[in-house]
Formats: C-alpha cells, structure tokens, sequence
C-alpha cells in the first residue's frame, strides 16, 4: 500500500514539472528577443537584420558640386554670353580656338600701331572682335553675377557697372581675358606687404563672342569719381577701393602699371575707343 501511494506522488511530480516546461521555454525565448530588439533599436536597426548588412545598403552622400565648373547664381547664362568657363590648368594651358570671322567695316578692321621690336604692351589689346549685337548691348547694361571658379584668385565687384564677384586670373594670357578679368602678374595683390600698391586689372571692352568675358569692361569709361570698387578673396576677406581718377594713355604706356609712391590704388584699364581701340582707358581706384 505505502509503495502504491509512493508511485502516485511520483507521477504527480512528473506531470507537474511536464507541463511547466513549455512556459519555461516561451518565457526564455520572449527574453532574448525583447534583449536583442532592443539593442536593434539603440543601434537603429530594423528587428531580424544585422546592423553591418544594413550598412551595406545604405545610399552614397551626393557628391558636391564641381567649384571648376560653376553657373551664375542667377540661374541660366543670359543670352549672347557664353557659359561659365572651366578653371584653367596652369600646366595644361591650350590656346583658345580662333574665333569665326565676322564681318567689320573698314574702321574697324584698321590695326593699332605696331609696337617697337622688344617693347611690351599693355594687356586686353582687341583684335578680330565682333561689332555687338543689340541683344549683347542689353545683356551688358543688365547685373551680371558670377560665381568663383577654381583658379581664380579673387572676384570682382562693381555696383555702379553691374559686375557681381567677376572672377580675376592671376594671368594676362588669353585665356584669362577670354574667361574672366587679368590680373598682371607682375603688380601687387591687395595682400602684397608693401607700403603702396598698384593692383592692375584689365579686361575686354568687346572680346570675342561666345566667350564669358564678352563686354565684361563695356561701361568701364562710366565709372565717376567716388565709385565703389570691390576686390574678395578666396577666403571671403573684402578689399574696398573708391574710383579717383580717368584718363588714357596709350598701349605701350606700362608706366601705368607701376606703384606711385604713398597710395595703395587699384588700376582698371580696358580698350579705347570702339572700334580702333588704338588708346587705354584707365581708372584708378583708391584704397579705403
């Protein structure tokens, strides 16, 4: 009898840890999965997928814009001028195709004097230029803004001439004047650490068409006394210049491009008059 009572304890024993072990089971299994999403979700990831292969599927970060290649701010070049132009390879410099030939009237097809054999000239010198359309005239009598290119030094501002962050090369190459405005290389900065300066910029009164400088220094000769000129560097530093003076000389005058004792002064100086551009208009700014 004892032994009967003995074996029913058992079985009861039995059953009981039977039906426990199940519910042992789920409660382990809800653990580790209520573990491992959480740890999904500190980590941001989705439950079930592994954090590295997600990883692997996340999209690229959109390249930045290319600076070498850049458009003006205000949207679409305007009509008659030429898209912004690519910055250019000091080690790679390729002249500019020559321009198709446009018809000229006899006046303007005249040459300017030739200099002496040796004599250097002043910079921006026109030659086979196109008379403007009416559509270029407008265009350069309206804002022109600019973004900075890669190879630029620095840009250029005047208000009065509707000329916005202009992009200047350190270069009087052709290639310099035909996308943008020259700086000579051989004239001060308005960094250079000297006690005057003479920052010598030149540009096209006409220059070819199809090419971003087209007209760039068209009203160049209606600058008045007192103008703001604008010169900013690569890092954003301002230089501020007030026009002083006008006059014109002619383009074997480099006397022009030389510092004058006391003044830190900008010099801008383009083509005169259309269309023999035989002289150089020339105006000069002063520091402030």
């Amino acid at each position: 009898m004892a032994f009967a009572v003995m074996l029913t304890l058992v079985a009861v024993v039995l059953t009981m840890l039977l039906r426990n072990a199940p519910e042992r089971a789920v409660a382990s299994e809800t653990k580790t999965t209520t573990k491992s999403s959480l740890g999904e979700l500190i980590r941001g990831e989705s439950p079930g997928i592994p954090w590295r292969e997600k990883a692997r599927h996340l999209p690229a970060p959109e390249a930045s814009k290319d600076e070498a290649n850049p458009v003006l701010s205000g949207g679409a070049p305007k009509p008659g001028f030429a898209p912004a132009p690519q910055a250019e390879e000091k080690s790679q410099r390729q002249p500019l195709p020559e321009p198709a030939p446009q018809p000229q009237s006899q006046a303007e097809s005249r040459a300017q004097p030739e200099p002496t054999p040796g004599q250097r000239t002043l910079p921006a010198g026109e030659t086979d230029w196109a008379r403007p359309t009416r559509q270029e005239i407008e265009t350069a009598n309206e804002p022109r803004h600019y973004n900075l290119p890669a190879g630029a030094i620095m840009s250029l501002t005047i208000d009065s001439m509707g000329i916005y962050g202009a992009p200047v090369y350190d270069s009087a190459s052709r290639w310099a004047l035909a996308n943008g405005v020259a700086h000579l290389p051989d004239t001060s900065l308005p960094w250079s650490p000297t006690p005057q300066r003479n920052v010598y910029l030149a540009g096209h009164r006409m220059g070819f068409r199809g090419t971003w400088s087209r007209m760039i220094f068209y009203n160049l000769g209606k600058l008045r006394e007192g103008d703001k000129v604008m010169l900013k560097d690569r890092a954003g530093r301002t230089y501020e210049y007030r026009v002083s003076e006008t006059f014109l000389t002619d383009p074997t005058d480099r006397w022009v491009t030389g510092q004058v004792r006391g003044r830190d002064i900008l010099t801008l100086q383009t083509c005169t008059p259309i269309p023999t551009f035989e002289k150089r208009l020339i105006v000069r700014a002063d520091r402030v």
